[in-house]
């Protein structure tokens, strides 16, 4: 069921410098069931180690790939970081929804279901762009009830918190990478102007396809078809890519040609062989826009992920594929996730040609 990994898929070295522990989340507890194995030992198993040479930290253990293709098939077939970015899915309405779930599987002894409904009730909590003070309280103390399972409190209480539910923060799974941020630090970066076509893969629903929306610009998703992340295909049941905007046109990695910028928004680290991704499939690339969840300030890693990235381990990726890390990564506000900008090495000539023309 697991596979040991000798070696630093990224450098290929052997030595490694710490040892880091998982989070337990949903991810670990479908593979408790899918493997019949107790959750913390299959967290034990999948610590994650981090390389001495590029700092990139990964899997000490990895699931082999039918138990992991089970996940995405069987137990969580639709993104809910994607589809919880619809309106629908964040809300007074979707709160007091869920709530009523919660009381109603409680009161059943579905306690699968009343579980699923409470840490959906939780995201959106943490998710909601409220810092008043009445509201945090009242939060934190309907999260302590509701994990005690406080089924009378939260009866009691629900519609009273639903009013001071507004809006999404900025970054959260609600919200996706769409920000006024990333505009500006993209207006310094790349000359739209430059840019005939742009991509994205991952999530069909996460990233920035509004900033890249000019008449000149042609617009892709690409399904990579990747086995540790979730499909994207219509056939399936409410599937992110349902909900693509029609305008943008979705290719598979067969009939990938050149693509000007490619947006890889929380996907990175979902990825086995990170080099294969970008020497083959994604080889002739101008610029690369990376956003990844940084251990530093999340503190946290999801079993779920092979693999966890910072600023050391994508500067050693960039030149290992032939491209420069622009400037500093941007750190997204009030988040754990920054920014890379990859620009290929031919690119960073022609700048300085343009230059030298307009002196």
């Amino acid at each position: 069921m697991f596979k040991i990994i000798k070696n630093c898929p990224l450098c290929g070295s052997v030595k490694r410098s710490e040892v880091i522990k998982n989070s337990k989340n949903i991810y670990s507890y479908f593979l408790s069931r899918i493997l019949n194995l107790r959750e913390n030992f299959i967290l034990r198993n999948m610590e994650n180690y981090k390389c001495k040479k590029c700092k990139l930290i990964y899997k000490k253990k990895w699931l082999y790939p039918k138990f992991v293709e089970k996940i995405y098939k069987d137990y969580q077939p639709t993104h809910p970081g994607g589809l919880n970015t619809l309106k629908k899915n964040f809300g007074k309405k979707k709160f007091i929804e869920l709530a009523k779930k919660y009381i109603y599987f409680h009161s059943k002894k579905k306690y699968e279901f009343s579980d699923r409904a409470k840490r959906e009730i939780i995201k959106i909590l943490n998710s909601t762009n409220n810092n008043k003070n009445n509201y945090i309280k009242f939060k934190k103390k309907f999260i302590e009830k509701l994990v005690n399972n406080d089924v009378e409190y939260i009866r009691n209480n629900y519609s009273a918190l639903s009013n001071l539910i507004d809006r999404p923060k900025t970054y959260s799974q609600f919200s996706g990478f769409k920000s006024h941020e990333i505009s500006s630090y993209l207006n310094k970066v790349v000359n739209l102007k430059s840019i005939n076509s742009y991509a994205e893969v991952g999530c069909p629903l996460w990233g920035n396809y509004n900033y890249f929306k000019k008449p000149w610009i042609r617009q892709y998703f690409v399904n990579t078809n990747e086995k540790n992340f979730w499909k994207t295909d219509k056939k399936i049941s409410n599937n992110c890519l349902k909900y693509l905007s029609k305008r943008i046109k979705v290719l598979n990695k067969k009939k990938l040609k050149q693509i000007d910028f490619v947006g890889i928004y929380n996907f990175l680290d979902h990825l086995e062989n990170p080099l294969k991704f970008f020497k083959k499939e994604f080889k002739d690339i101008r610029f690369y826009g990376i956003i990844c969840e940084d251990f530093d300030l999340s503190k946290k890693i999801d079993c779920q992920h092979f693999s966890s990235w910072n600023y050391k381990s994508l500067i050693f990726l960039s030149k290992k594929i032939g491209y420069t890390i622009y400037h500093k990564p941007l750190e997204l506000s009030n988040s754990i996730y920054k920014l890379y900008i990859l620009k290929k090495n031919d690119e960073k000539i022609k700048d300085l040609k343009r230059i030298i023309k307009n002196v």
